[in-house]
C-alpha cells in the first residue's frame, strides 16, 4: 500500500541557476573593479600633478606674428633703453592682444620654419618648444607691461644701452655693469635682498631705478659682443653673467634667476676662479639688527621723550583752549545780560 507513503514535493526555485556566478567569477570580478580603482587614483595623481608642474596649462597655440610690432614695443624701448636696432620681428606670442608671455624666435628658426617651410599652414605639426621666454606679462605695479626674463637674456642684453659705475644715470638705463664679484655674489640670493648690503656705489646705482626689472652684468674681465658672422646671424653677447633683478618700490631688490640657473652661475664663477660663490642674506640681516640695535633703542627713547613733550604740550593747549572758551562764553553771557 502506497499511501503512507511521503510525496515528495516538486522544487521551485525562482532564480535561475545559470545567472549565479561562481566563486571564481566573484573573485576575477572583484580583481577588475580594485584593478579600475587603482588606474582612477593613478589617473588623478597624474592630474594633480601635472597641475601643480603646469603642464596642463602648456599651450599648443600656434606662434602669431605681430602685423605692426611698433606701438606695442615702443613703451617697451623707451623703458628699457633698447637700441634702434632691437630685433621686434624676431617675436611671437601664442595669442593676440596684451600676450602673457613673449617669446623670442631666433632668426634660422623663423626663416627655415615659419616664413619658408610654412610649418604651422594647415600641416598637422604643432610646435611644442622652439622658442626662449623673453617677456613676461608683469603682475606687480610697473611702468610698463612686461618684464625681462632669464631665458633670453644673452639676446636681449646687447640691444640696452649700460650704466657704468660712477656715471649720472639721467636716463634711467637699466643695464648695470660691475666689476665687483662680491656685489655680483650678493645678487644671486633669494627674497628681500636690502641695497644696504652692496658696496655704498653699486647700492646707489640702483637706489636711483624706477621699480621693474633691470640687467645686472658681471665683467671682471675685458668682454665683447659677437656681432653675426653671416646675414641672418643673432647678435649675443659674450659672457653668461648677466642676471634679470627687480628693483622693488622699497630699498630692496630681488633676483629674477631659478635656483638651477644660479647654481650654473656659480659653477661658472668657480671656473673663472672666483671661490666664494654664496652670500648669506639671512645673516646680513641679523648682523644689520645687531649693529643699528643701540640706534633703535636710542632712536626709541628719543621717540618716547618727543611723545611726553607732545602729551604735555598737547595738555597745556586743552587747558588754554577751556580757558579761551570759558572767557569767550563769559563774555557773550555778559553781552547778552548788558543787550
Amino acid at each position: 500500500d502506497k499511501t503512507n507513503e511521503p510525496v515528495e514535493k516538486p522544487t521551485t526555485n525562482t532564480k535561475d541557476q545559470s545567472t549565479i556566478p561562481k566563486p571564481d567569477v566573484i573573485g576575477e570580478i572583484n580583481a577588475t573593479n580594485t584593478q579600475k580603482s587603482k588606474e582612477g587614483r593613478h589617473k588623478q595623481k597624474d592630474h594633480n600633478k601635472k597641475a601643480a608642474t603646469g603642464w596642463n596649462n602648456v599651450s599648443n597655440a600656434n606662434f602669431l606674428v605681430m602685423d605692426d610690432p611698433d606701438p606695442f614695443f615702443a613703451p617697451l624701448i623707451h623703458f628699457y633703453k633698447f637700441s634702434s636696432e632691437f630685433p621686434q620681428e624676431q617675436f611671437m606670442a601664442r595669442s593676440c592682444g596684451d600676450a602673457k608671455v613673449l617669446y623670442y624666435i631666433t632668426s634660422a628658426i623663423k626663416s627655415q620654419l615659419f616664413e619658408t617651410a610654412g610649418i604651422q599652414d594647415g600641416k598637422g605639426i604643432t610646435i611644442i618648444n622652439s622658442r626662449l621666454k623673453a617677456f613676461a606679462r608683469n603682475n606687480k605695479e610697473c611702468n610698463v607691461k612686461y618684464r625681462i626674463c632669464q631665458d633670453a637674456v644673452e639676446y636681449v642684453s646687447p640691444y640696452m644701452e649700460e650704466y657704468f659705475l660712477g656715471e649720472v644715470n639721467a636716463d634711467q638705463k637699466r643695464k648695470l655693469v660691475i666689476t665687483d664679484a662680491v656685489d655680483f655674489v650678493t645678487c644671486l640670493n633669494d627674497g628681500a635682498i636690502y641695497l644696504s648690503f652692496f658696496s655704498e656705489g653699486f647700492g646707489n646705482q640702483m637706489r636711483g631705478l624706477e621699480t621693474g626689472s633691470f640687467l645686472v652684468c658681471f665683467r671682471p674681465q675685458t668682454t665683447s659682443t659677437t656681432t653675426p658672422d653671416s646675414a641672418g646671424g643673432d647678435t649675443t653677447e659674450e659672457t653668461p653673467m648677466t642676471i634679470v633683478m627687480w628693483k622693488c618700490r622699497a630699498d630692496a631688490i630681488n633676483c629674477l634667476v631659478s635656483k638651477s640657473d644660479m647654481e650654473g652661475i656659480r659653477s661658472r664663477l668657480i671656473a673663472m676662479g672666483i671661490n666664494k660663490t654664496k652670500v648669506d642674506v639671512e645673516q646680513l640681516k641679523k648682523d644689520w639688527l645687531e649693529e643699528h640695535k643701540d640706534d633703535k633703542k636710542k632712536n626709541g627713547q628719543d621717540n618716547y621723550a618727543k611723545k611726553n613733550d607732545n602729551s604735555e604740550t598737547d595738555a597745556v593747549m586743552k587747558d588754554d583752549t577751556k580757558e579761551e572758551v570759558n572767557v569767550g562764553g563769559d563774555d557773550t553771557q555778559d553781552n547778552k545780560e548788558v543787550k
